[in-house]
């Protein structure tokens, strides 16, 4: 079929118009959209898996994380295996379950829980005088006080159960029931139906907190049965309306001890009644089981000394960050045990800098504060590290490549031949210069840097020998001496070194244990066009049962970790490049065998869409290979 020149403009606009409400669409679902000017009315103190908000204005969903504040008129929904504990700023706590969702309006003096499905509980603070109002299906709960649970699916009627304290529900009709404490109530098609809760769980009280030791912990049950009800069953479920029943045990007395793995619990335990009327079921309890997550201050590391000339250096302490903790407690003294602290600040965030910290030996350590009920707190020991005045600034080092290395034309052509020095945060810029006479005399290439990395023109450079130093400028205009010299070679294709084989031996030769973190490390990532961004690393010598993975950005001399997973493959595709910008970022990898450390890796990488033309220098931070290679024991 021919077009004429109208037909195929008409087709281009289409084209174009469709093109560009598609780029649009694309651009929308995957934005972040930013709280504003919204009333925030609370906070996720604790998240497991995916929890999302939906603001009023807004049609996307976006995930949340822990400590994401919530503002008036969100909408919030769980995934399945996901949950998460809400607190309101008047100290309301609200418990969502897998599968939920509720919208929370506290517009005016009477606060508005609409309930929609799933499950969740409801723990009001008292010495709030008003009461919380939940609506579901056209059936309304007043909380006057104490807890409720709620429960809603499909296939069942709405269920209330009062834990403690005062419930009161308005019927369809306009009728106010009161439900006190220990009671139930089903709303049924022929109406409401109240009931007393046959059974009391006592213990595990429900967002209870248990860690495995190391692999799994034994959890004590205990319950109290109402008379008139005999043949009490445990029931144990990994979800809330127990369609996959985990554990399903007749028991005998009021308790029972089980040993449980790590995850999400939910129990209760089934009766019959004497009267011959069938099953009956307690409330439902949540616990957790959780691995003790390693917890230690990361940096500045024991005996770390930070030197200075005129300013004060800008410090930056970091820590573990802790899937159960909701805020962290810094302290920083003069003295080893910590009395009279010269800073102390509470904080959501793993790492805090200072630029004030005079010359000195200061001690700091790390207190997690629990997100749940009657959980200790988390104690990182105690470090120490060093503000010491220098006279003059000190000479660069070089961090990378390493001495009498070799640099290959595949390293050259996928950015990873990079050259790195240590940075100090005193010194304005860097000149770098390359020989490739030994003696140093006539310079091939000579570069002047704000940033503590460069990446030479190697076409210009070619093949063979060369020789690099570089030598650090004040904002004075002061020069530090000239670093040690580097020397590397370049080469089209890198020697693989063959191991040394006795022929006499005839045992075979045990592979010491390694970690090697393949990609993204020591190089430029350009992102544009790309979808997602894979991590690899590869380790012989021992079998890693799981592996820990933490994606640090660096702003300046800040380290943020944005981002955490738990996988058994040697690999990872990080596909939410909405947690992603230009810049330096850093991971941490962790092997854990029998949920025990064997050993773990640092690597560092630069994110950039056209190279390095969108980086400023401020945003460049490189670690050295002493913390890229070093092993934790």
């Amino acid at each position: 079929m021919n077009l004429d020149k109208r037909d195929r403009l008409v087709l281009f606009t289409l084209l174009s118009v469709a093109i560009l409400f598609t780029i649009l669409f694309y651009l929308d679902i995957n934005r972040k959209i930013s709280i504003g000017d919204r009333e925030v009315v609370g906070t996720i103190f604790f998240k497991n898996n995916i929890v999302q908000r939906k603001f009023e204005d807004e049609v996307i969903w976006e995930k949340l994380e822990n400590n994401s504040a919530l503002t008036n008129k969100d909408t919030i929904r769980s995934e399945a295996f996901s949950d998460a504990l809400i607190r309101l700023k008047d100290g309301t706590e609200i418990n969502i379950d897998e599968n939920s969702m509720f919208n929370l309006d506290l517009t005016g003096e009477e606060p508005n829980l609409e309930f929609t499905q799933g499950s969740l509980e409801v723990k009001k603070n008292d010495s709030q005088k008003s009461q919380i109002k939940i609506t579901s299906a056209g059936s309304e709960i007043n909380v006057d006080s104490g807890n409720v649970k709620i429960e809603r699916s499909k296939e069942r009627d709405l269920s209330l159960f009062v834990e403690k304290g005062k419930t009161t529900i308005k019927e369809k009709d306009g009728k106010s029931v009161s439900i006190e404490e220990g009671k139930k109530a089903e709303f049924k098609k022929t109406g409401l139906e109240i009931k007393k809760i046959p059974v009391a769980l006592i213990t595990p009280a429900s967002q209870k907190l248990f860690y495995a030791e190391p692999e799994d912990v034994t959890v004590h049950f205990q319950w109290k049965v109402e008379s008139g009800y005999e043949d009490p069953v445990l029931e144990i479920s990994r979800s809330p309306n127990f369609q996959m029943t985990f554990i399903n045990e007749k028991v005998e007395g009021t308790q029972a001890d089980l040993r449980l793995k790590e995850g999400t619990f939910y129990w209760r335990i089934r009766v019959k009644s004497i009267t011959g009327n069938g099953n009956e079921f307690s409330e439902i309890n949540k616990f957790f089981v959780a691995k003790m997550e390693s917890f230690q201050g990361e940096s500045p590391e024991q005996g770390t000394v930070i030197p200075f000339v005129q300013t004060y250096p800008l410090v930056t302490l970091t820590w573990s960050k802790l899937s159960t903790v909701n805020s962290y407690r810094l302290i920083i003294s003069n003295s080893p045990k910590l009395t009279n602290p010269v800073k102390e600040l509470e904080t959501t965030a793993n790492q805090i800098s200072y630029d004030d910290l005079k010359e000195g030996t200061y001690y700091w350590k790390v207190i997690g504060k629990s997100s749940f009920p009657d959980t200790k707190d988390r104690e990182s020991q105690t470090l120490s590290f060093i503000i010491k005045k220098q006279n003059s600034i000190p000479a660069p080092k070089w961090l990378r490549p390493t001495p009498n290395s070799e640099i290959s034309a595949d390293e050259i052509k996928q950015n990873q031949a990079i050259l790195i020095w240590d940075g100090n945060a005193e010194l304005k810029s860097y000149q770098l210069k390359i020989f490739k006479d030994p003696k140093m005399v006539n310079a091939v290439f000579s570069e002047e840097t704000l940033a503590n990395f460069l990446v030479p023109n190697w076409n210009l450079l070619g093949k063979g020998t060369f020789y690099a130093t570089v030598i650090g400028k004040s904002k004075e205009g002061k020069e530090t001496e000239s670093s040690s010299v580097l020397s590397f070679t370049v080469v089209d294709k890198k020697k693989i070194p063959e191991p040394e084989v006795d022929p006499k031996d005839t045992k075979p030769t045990k592979l010491e244990p390694k970690l090697e973190m393949m990609s993204p490390n020591g190089t430029i990532v350009q992102m544009k066009g790309k979808s997602s961004l894979d991590f690899q690393w590869k380790v012989s010598g021992v079998t890693g049962e799981r592996y820990d993975l933490v994606l640090y950005q660096h702003t300046g001399d800040k380290k943020t970790a944005i981002y955490k997973i738990t996988t058994k493959d040697s690999k990872h595709t990080l596909k939410d490049l909405s947690i992603l910008d230009e810049g330096s970022f850093s991971w941490d990898l962790s092997v854990y065998k029998d949920s025990s450390l064997l050993f773990s890796r640092k690597g560092s990488f630069i994110l950039a869409l056209d190279q390095l033309k969108s980086l400023k220098p401020s945003d460049i931070e490189f670690i050295s290979p002493k913390r890229l290679y070093k092993e934790k024991r």
